[in-house]
């Protein structure tokens, strides 16, 4: 890339920087609105890296405006470029290698994708990376390690290298369509007994490093699946699901770029669904270590084992040192992280709100936790992020735990015989994964000699006041007790076990604890 190309680059990320700081200072909502249209605008029309961005800020948005903002704002390449790119890249006339190549083209972050037809008559799926995009990614990864280490960069201790290390590595892979075409073939291989996922096939011998030749699966996208009846959304949402986690816990081989453009349904029967896979660019490979090691934390978890919850984290790659002064609320924050794996109903995707409960139980130490994190674990995080926005916008319950016990059930021994990391401590103040409450007990009893008892999962302990009838809150208000104080008691000391409070008056008597 010249140096002209460079600093037009560097100026882009700098309008990145001026729109992010008006969307901080943004006073009401409709400057905030305008000031987060613009940030999108901004990065689609940059391209690369800061269109990645844009994706992912866009993935889980219920605003339409905002994504079709983002959509409009990465122009195409004209038709006649792309012509040219393809006849550079065969030397020989398009004309002789297609019968037919749409003139539209589906723009995206690093390429666009322009459909037609081989001379066999084989519909395909053309994947043309923009000119120059490369070394485009190169610079503003450059760019981001002159950053100066601000906000939680800096007051948490996060590896800014370690993290531009880790998104550069995986826009590297991305870039080069050789290496995609090897992720696409292994991705169809390890897929194979799950016979609802559709990988198209890549035609190799027209395939370049920045050409992807594959066939052309269609079907229809989230947007039209989201409104159908709740039957097909359920199987829709099983099918995502079930690819999810035999791809990560069987094989270690994990989709990672969860935007919804790369996926689509396709009606095989009156009452089955297939799930068509697209882009595989993106693929976080996991170890065997790292991979057994959730498996074994969230057995852990379902068992209540009195396991050492430093350890589990320390095998799948986190700072154990960092991880110390987090000790007392590591088992309330594995179960909430965990949570979906842990419960045998049907899982309310719509009430996991990680993010919302992290702040509740450890406030800015959040980041403290994000910073033990190694930088590639960011990846599996977005993967999971992603999916469950996925299942949120289809508003399925599903058990992610029977779906766990169907696919890995044979994997539980070699995850359950992992040896966990020695981790130095006071064995007498460590709070195992046994020492967390795994249920909010209510015991009422009138004055009749009536009473109701209620079970309800721990975690509703963090919301007591949505629970609580208003009878018993008008009585829980006259004895002045404090239902903000008690979740703030019950998230420091990480949900042990322990009574909330006992009400008595001429009315009722209560009881709540944590069993």
């Amino acid at each position: 890339m010249n140096l002209g190309a460079f600093f037009k680059r560097g100026m882009n990320l700098v309008k990145v920087g001026k729109a992010v700081h008006s969307l901080k200072n943004a006073t009401d909502d409709d400057k905030r609105q305008w000031a987060r249209n613009y940030l999108i605008e901004i990065l689609g029309k940059s391209r690369g890296l800061p269109a990645k961005v844009g994706q992912f800020m866009t993935l889980g948005s219920e605003d339409q405006n905002l994504k079709e903002t983002l959509d409009t704002a990465i122009v195409p390449m004209p038709f006649e470029q792309v012509v040219s790119l393809l006849e550079e890249k065969y030397q020989a006339p398009v004309d002789s290698i297609f019968n037919d190549l749409n003139k539209e083209g589906r723009a995206a972050s690093l390429g666009q994708v322009h459909f037609g037809k081989l001379k066999d008559g084989s519909k395909v799926a053309v994947k043309v990376q923009y000119p120059e995009i490369a070394q485009a990614v190169e610079a503003e990864m450059n760019l981001l390690g002159w950053m100066p280490k601000v906000g939680p960069v800096a007051k948490w201790g996060f590896s800014l290298e370690g993290y531009r290390d880790a998104f550069w590595n995986n826009f590297r892979k991305e870039l080069d369509y050789d290496q995609e075409i090897v992720h696409q073939q292994q991705y169809a291989e390890f897929a194979a007994p799950l016979t609802n996922v559709i990988v198209p096939k890549v035609f190799s011998e027209w395939c370049h490093p920045t050409v992807l030749v594959q066939s052309l699966e269609e079907g229809f996208g989230l947007e039209k699946a989201e409104i159908l009846a709740q039957g097909p959304r359920q199987t829709i949402a099983r099918a995502l699901l079930q690819h999810y986690i035999h791809m990560l816990f069987r094989h270690g081989y994990v989709h990672a770029d969860p935007h919804p453009g790369n996926f689509a349904f396709r009606q095989t029967s009156r009452d089955k669904f297939s799930l068509i896979i697209y882009d595989y660019g993106s693929i976080l490979k996991v170890s065997d270590e790292v991979r057994l090691g959730l498996l074994r934390t969230i057995l852990a978890l379902q068992g209540h084992e009195r396991v050492d919850p430093v350890a589990c984290l320390t095998a799948i790659g986190f700072d154990a040192e960092k991880l110390k002064d987090l000790r007392p609320t590591l088992p309330a924050l594995l179960h909430v992280l965990f949570e979906p794996f842990l419960v045998e109903a049907p899982y309310p995707i719509k009430e996991w709100n990680i993010s919302e409960r992290f702040d509740r139980i450890v406030g800015e130490m959040k980041w403290w936790f994000r910073s033990a994190a190694p930088p590639d674990l960011i990846f599996l995080m977005r993967t999971l992020h992603g999916m469950s926005i996925l299942l949120e916008r289809l508003d399925a319950k599903l058990s992610w735990r029977f779906f766990l016990d169907q696919s890995c059930a044979d994997l539980y021994p070699a995850a359950r015989n992992l040896t966990l990391p020695e981790v130095p401590g006071d064995s007498g103040k460590i709070l195992g994964l046994d020492g967390i409450a795994r249920y909010l007990k209510v015991n009422v009893v009138k004055p009749n000699g009536n009473k109701v008892r209620l079970t309800m999962p721990a975690r509703v302990a963090d919301d007591l006041e949505s629970v609580i009838d208003p009878p018993v809150k008008e009585s829980i208000d006259r004895q002045n007790i404090d239902l903000l104080a008690i979740q703030k008691r019950v998230r420091e000391t990480g949900f042990v076990p322990q009574t909330l409070f006992d009400l008595k008056d001429p009315e009722r008597e209560v009881l709540v604890w944590l069993e």
